[in-house]
């Protein structure tokens, strides 16, 4: 039964906020279930650490949509299935559209996909910078 409402749980920390006010959105956002997930000593570290991040970075220098959106990107460039569903749906819940999402997830792929190339192929490091003078 405790995985059940564990599941629940988080269904409703991402699934909810698409229904709700952006303040209302940030507010579930903040009081986040993953600070049990560290342990006890650092979770008044941790809960700080989601608070900062959610004021002064998702609601910092670039409007809530586009943070949601670089979150999803950086979600499919790590390949993490739970961040992807998440910063979907908040990316979503923030107004962005579904070509917007499959622009982010294209951006993520396009970095792969050239990273992979020049990595694997042993790309010279200080010609690669040369083209940025």
């Amino acid at each position: 039964m405790p995985k059940l409402i564990s599941a629940l749980t988080l269904f409703a920390l991402f699934c909810s906020p698409a229904l709700l006010a952006d303040d209302e959105m940030r507010e579930v956002k903040t009081a986040n279930p993953f600070i049990l997930l560290h342990p006890e000593s650092q979770q008044q570290a941790a809960s700080d650490y989601y608070a900062a991040v959610e004021k002064n970075v998702f609601n910092g220098a670039i409007p809530l949509k586009y943070a949601q959106l670089a979150a999803l990107s950086a979600s499919v460039a790590m390949k993490c299935v739970y961040c992807i569903p998440a910063h979907a749906t908040f990316a979503r819940a923030s107004g962005a559209t579904e070509e917007e999402i499959k622009t982010a997830v294209a951006i993520a792929a396009d970095v792969a996909l050239n990273s992979s190339m020049l990595y694997g192929s042993e790309f010279d490091m200080d010609t690669f910078m040369k083209m940025f003078e």
